[in-house]
């Protein structure tokens, strides 16, 4: 490591060009994304135009920001966002935006530990870490003939490369501007501006004051009182296409609910859309009154759990989810938080609380099939399908390795659903319930796609299709249950739903998005 003892010597412009070749280098998923969506009828020297494009953009963008006292810590910056973005880009097909961003924020010590491997090592340090060094030991020589030739150099920099790249792209507009317009996307890929962009929208969402809560209910009132009973399983990366119970379009041919079917009374739900791709969007707005296309982060309402609470029912949160209950528990009265590898850790508890109050929801918030480390999320004896992938380097693993190791969360998930079933069956005079649906899909490397968290536009299907299961031992809502299984729902329906279970009356509850209403509507699309 000798030659970071030393001390080089460069002037500004080389230092300018040496940090935009070393960025657009940096680029390559942006160019990956290019080549395999451009057309096939495209010239030799449009497939070949968009490398000096890049480049040339990142130069004129580093003549402007790279001045004296601030060159260095803007690329040590750049580097490190462009290293790190890169290699998760590249590694698990991920956008890396303002809700990818939101997600790794909230992410605990636990999940950042299971995505630390080798790879991600070496290439952090050899990419990241050992060019830092190197801009730490060079010292940028700004002005050697004088501050105004140093400004000339820099603006006759900054007009030269603003005229090649307008020599490669006007001539050009023709093919370039509708190719840019079509594969908008590329932006989501430019790196270190567009993640550096989103973590400015971040801030700015996460440093508003907050408004006083927005009471929507003010009306709020339970008609019939009886006993009843529901346990609303939130589940975390649950697809529905790996789900055994789908009836159609599965994406595997393992048994993956072996221990709801054995139960009578069992309906799932075959057409469910998710609120978002990240359980910081989804959790949150399946609770909201708003759908998905109203539902903004920055609002701040009574949900349903607010409504259900105030009007009297006893609401239970138990929550095993590392990303917590983003925002939704923070007004119940009662909340208890885990930390445990498995899941079933929590049916003690939700054992004991069976028994409080005439009319009660309780909240279990899984940690499920979270991913990378899904062979982390079930115990070794529940291993029901081989071979598995048992790393978190998730592109070394084969389709079947990986697809074995997910079934066998969700197998393990419906092992502890059906638990909480068979508690339900045991309570006599009360009716009684149990809700599962997931907060978002995954993608298993379709596509070259790993993880979740992709604008929900560009979502593929795998990420935002959700499994949606109900359990009753109330005849008349099994029925109204198998009457809706294949209509188009949604996370849309979850406010609704759990006010007319309850029968709370109240302007905002809307019957047509209530799956328990006799004449709901299938709708084309929700």
């Amino acid at each position: 490591m000798g030659i970071l003892k030393k001390q080089w010597n460069i002037s500004w412009l080389n230092f300018v060009l040496l940090c935009a070749a070393f960025l657009s280098a940096m680029n390559f998923n942006l160019f990956i994304f290019i080549y395999t969506s451009i057309d096939e009828s495209a010239t030799l020297w449009q497939h070949i135009a968009f490398v000096p494009m890049v480049f040339l953009l990142l130069f004129v963008i580093l003549t402007l920001l790279l001045v004296p006292y601030l060159s260095k810590v803007f690329m040590i910056i750049f580097i490190m966002v462009a290293c790190v973005s890169a290699y998760f880009m590249s590694a698990y097909g991920v956008i890396i935006d303002k809700t990818m961003l939101e997600n790794a924020f909230k992410t605990d010590a636990r999940e950042v530990r299971e995505l630390l491997n080798l790879k991600l090592v070496l290439f952090v340090l050899f990419f990241g870490i050992l060019p830092c060094l190197l801009v730490l030991k060079t010292r940028i020589v700004y002005a050697p003939k004088g501050i105004k030739n140093a400004l000339l150099t820099r603006f006759a920099s900054f007009f030269v490369g603003i005229l090649l790249l307008l020599a490669i792209f006007v001539p050009q507009t023709q093919f370039f501007v509708p190719f840019f317009r079509y594969y908008y996307q590329s932006e989501y890929y430019t790196t270190p501006f567009y993640q550096l962009k989103s973590l400015v929208k971040y801030i700015k969402s996460r440093t508003f004051t907050k408004p006083p809560l927005e009471i929507i209910a003010p009306d709020a009132r339970i008609l019939e009182h009886k006993k009843r009973l529901l346990i609303l399983v939130v589940g975390e990366t649950a697809r529905a296409a790996n789900f055994s119970l789908l009836e159609k379009d599965r994406a595997t041919t393992n048994e993956t609910n072996p221990y709801t079917k054995k139960w009578g009374g069992v309906v799932f739900f075959n057409a469910v859309r998710s609120c978002g791709t990240s359980t910081a969007v989804s959790v949150p707005c399946m609770f909201s009154v708003s759908t998905r296309k109203q539902y903004k982060e920055s609002e701040f309402k009574e949900n349903a759990l607010d409504i259900l609470q105030k009007v009297g029912v006893r609401v239970v949160w138990f929550g095993n989810n590392s990303g917590g209950c983003q925002g939704v528990c923070e007004r119940i009265k009662e909340v208890k938080m885990f930390n445990e590898d498995y899941d079933e850790a929590l049916l003690k508890d939700i054992q004991n609380a069976l028994n409080l109050g005439e009319q009660k929801i309780i909240i279990v918030h899984l940690q499920g099939s979270h991913g990378p480390t899904y062979y982390k999320r079930y115990p070794k004896d529940f291993t029901r399908f081989t071979p598995t992938c048992d790393t978190n380097e998730l592109q070394k693993c084969t389709q079947e390795e990986l697809t074995d190791t997910y079934d066998n969360t969700i197998a393990y998930s419906d092992y502890v659903i059906s638990k909480l079933i068979k508690m339900l069956q045991s309570q006599s005079g009360v009716q009684a319930s149990l809700l599962y649906v997931s907060d978002h899909g995954e993608s298993l490397g379709e596509n070259g796609i790993y993880l979740h968290a992709m604008p929900y536009f560009l979502a593929p299907k795998e990420q935002i299709h959700v499994p949606l299961l109900f359990y009753s031992n109330d005849k008349n809502l099994l029925d109204l249950a198998y009457k809706h299984k294949d209509y188009n729902l949604s996370h849309d329906y979850l406010f609704s739903t759990l006010l007319g279970y309850f029968d709370v009356h109240t302007k905002v509850y809307d019957k047509n998005l209530d799956i328990f209403y006799t004449n709901l509507l299938n709708k084309e699309e929700n």
